[in-house]
């Protein structure tokens, strides 16, 4: 996909990223007060929420380290910088090309990892309502836990959703949009998808906002009735440690 960095720097990036971070302990605060499941259980709501926060975390620490490999060789060798960073990331491209490279590489595996939890976690609060639909794929999973959180399979909340996973969808033709053309703002930041084109939606600003969209999409879902009355621990398969 292409990369269009829209801020000015990546304090910025890191800043934000943690702001998602942060949106996500408030939702889990939340659900200890409202459903009575503590963070120490292995309940699939706090093990997603979890790993949301680990990966979005992991991301901001990449990031992070990286830019301080740049700026400590600026500061160590002068105008011989470019070498001894180029020597530390360990590769035979120019600094820019391999920044490049790496940074693509966090953003489209955070956009997969952050849709495929959210998909287990949808996929684990239905059969716990034995709401899982008869058709799978993310689109049925999504209009099933709408549906069940009271939110309707039509407005806001379902475009967030179809837009994530248009992102991760392009990756399987290796960034092409190959559906039906979709164009959706959110928060005043426009996703386009033309059908037979190049997705152009996923510079660091797109996926941040995506990301704090369905955050706040998840606290909807998590704190309605029905998930709330869920009271006990909702079963995770992988982490019960089942083959």
């Amino acid at each position: 996909m292409d990369q269009i960095i829209d801020y000015t720097n990546f304090d910025q990036v890191l800043s934000d990223l943690h702001s998602l971070n942060q949106a996500i302990a408030d939702i889990r605060q939340k659900m200890v007060t409202m459903c009575g499941v503590s963070y120490a259980s292995q309940d699939a709501r706090h093990i997603a929420l979890e790993g949301l926060q680990c990966d979005i975390g992991a991301c901001g620490n990449w990031i992070k380290t990286l830019m301080s490999l740049k700026g400590l060789s600026q500061e160590k060798y002068g105008n011989n910088w470019d070498a001894q960073y180029r020597k530390l990331i360990g590769t035979g491209l120019t600094s820019g090309q391999a920044e490049d490279l790496m940074l693509d590489y966090l953003r489209n595996t955070l956009i997969t990892k952050v849709h495929f939890k959210i998909e287990n976690l949808f996929n684990n609060i239905l059969k716990a309502l034995s709401a899982s639909p008869s058709k799978k794929g993310f689109w049925n999973i999504s209009n099933a836990m709408l549906q069940q959180a009271g939110i309707p399979t039509t407005g806001p909340e379902k475009n967030t959703l179809s837009v994530l996973s248009n992102l991760r969808n392009s990756y399987h033709a290796n960034g092409m949009h190959n559906n039906d053309s979709l164009s959706i703002d959110i928060d005043g930041i426009r996703f386009e998808f033309c059908k037979g084109k190049k997705v152009m939606c996923g510079s660091w600003k797109h996926i941040v906002v995506i990301m704090r969209a369905n955050i706040s999409v998840l606290e909807s879902v998590l704190l309605s009735n029905k998930v709330v009355n869920l009271k006990s621990e909702i079963p995770d398969a992988f982490s019960a440690g089942n083959p």
